[in-house]
């Protein structure tokens, strides 16, 4: 089912947005397409489940960038959910280090599955995946992607985003010691 726009009210300012977001922590994921040479990639936090019957994730990214742009003609990305120990390759995919699009590549330990996307082998876990659509909103696209194979590592904290920072959660171990001095 589809639900007629209505018509809408006024927004509240980009700005007052963009602090609020500040607030709301993301799992750090690099979304990554292509093959060989010309691969691309770029770090999202904007990544969640979407069905489990078929097996269907979302992705919202920008689509002014050379990974938008590949995805929409190859139709295959693999997203990757990084642990604590990914903050620089984390880092290098948002652009933060200056490095080229394909030099992000240098980093890390990269291989395919099925559709030939760039998994990171130590990646918690990673997403094989086919696009199944593309939807403009805004500088956005929200990318529906079917999941065709799964690599899973096992243990490790994973990597969050919050207030313009990497977090990470604390250990259950930190956790209780900090409870019982309570």
């Amino acid at each position: 089912m589809t639900l007629a726009a209505q018509p809408a009210l006024k927004s509240v300012a980009s700005s007052d947005f963009k602090q609020a977001m500040r607030y709301l922590a993301g799992a750090v994921t690099i979304v990554t397409t292509g093959s060989g040479a010309e691969r691309r990639g770029l770090t999202a936090t904007a990544v969640c489940s979407l069905s489990a019957d078929p097996p269907r994730v979302i992705a919202c990214i920008n689509r002014n960038g050379t990974t938008y742009e590949m995805i929409s003609k190859s139709r295959k990305l693999g997203i990757n959910i990084l642990s604590a120990g990914h903050q620089s390759l984390a880092m290098r995919f948002a652009g933060m280090k200056d490095i080229g699009d394909v030099d992000r590549f240098d980093e890390g330990r990269w291989r395919t599955l099925t559709t030939g996307a760039p998994i990171l082998d130590d990646a918690l876990t990673a997403f094989d995946c086919t696009l199944n659509v593309a939807i403009d909103v805004g500088s956005h696209a929200i990318i529906v992607a079917e999941i065709v194979d799964i690599k899973n590592n096992s243990g490790g904290e994973p990597l969050l985003y919050m207030e313009s920072a990497f977090k990470t959660i604390a250990p259950a171990e930190i956790r209780a010691a900090a409870a019982a001095m309570r």
